[in-house]
């Protein structure tokens, strides 16, 4: 029996090791033995917080959502205008492993899976809005501050953004080197300068590079 207070950290440890085998093998190969052996905890512990692998897997894909979006609220909440807060998120999420969430190999084997189970559907229409939701916000406060002039609706800037940086992150870790993080990023920032009628800084500055 795990000692009172230990939870908090067993948990993140078993999550841990769940986002680092769902980031490198099989789904299907996923294994009580495994994320023991790879958290570092007796499979009895595990079992006694995760009834079973399926509940092991919802759990942790729950958590990187958690993660991400933490993450990015980050460069929402920042003390700078909506110009540096969205080229910042783009420097971000144009980095092959962003600190602060599983890297991008976890996302696009979710994405793999997604297709076959309606619960993991869900999980990614929620990743999908809450990111979306984050962009939006980030759009409307550049239209308030009369820094973008945008050319069509925030949300549809927001889903074109979104499913282009994902297509671009998918396609980081399938060819890393035709796919670099600077080419990800000026491809994005591109797109965005003519959705929003401004042009964003081809150039990455210490101020817009630096993790909050």
């Amino acid at each position: 029996m795990p000692k009172l207070g230990m939870e908090a950290i067993r948990r993140r440890q078993v999550m841990d090791a769940v986002i680092q085998i769902l980031s490198t093998n099989d789904w299907r190969d996923l294994t009580i033995r495994e994320v023991s052996d790879v958290a570092g905890i007796s499979s009895g512990v595990i079992t006694h917080y995760f009834s079973n692998k399926r509940a092991l897997t919802l759990d942790a894909i729950n958590d990187a959502t958690l993660q991400f979006v933490k993450a990015l609220s980050k460069f929402e909440h920042r003390r700078s205008d909506a110009v540096d807060r969205l080229i910042a998120l783009v420097d971000f999420v144009s980095q092959p492993s962003p600190a602060g969430m599983p890297e991008w190999r976890f996302w696009v084997s979710l994405f793999g899976q997604m297709p076959f189970d309606r619960v993991l559907q869900a999980e990614v229409q929620k990743v999908h809005r809450l990111y979306s939701e984050i962009v939006v916000r980030l759009i409307q406060a550049g239209v308030e501050e009369r820094n973008f002039r945008p050319t069509r609706a925030s949300e549809d800037i927001a889903v074109k953004f979104i499913s282009t940086s994902f297509g671009l992150c998918t396609l980081m870790v399938a060819d890393p080197q035709d796919m670099p993080a600077d080419r990800c990023r000026r491809l994005l920032l591109d797109m965005l300068s003519q959705d929003l009628g401004v042009t964003l800084d081809s150039e990455p500055s210490a101020k817009a590079r630096r993790v909050p």
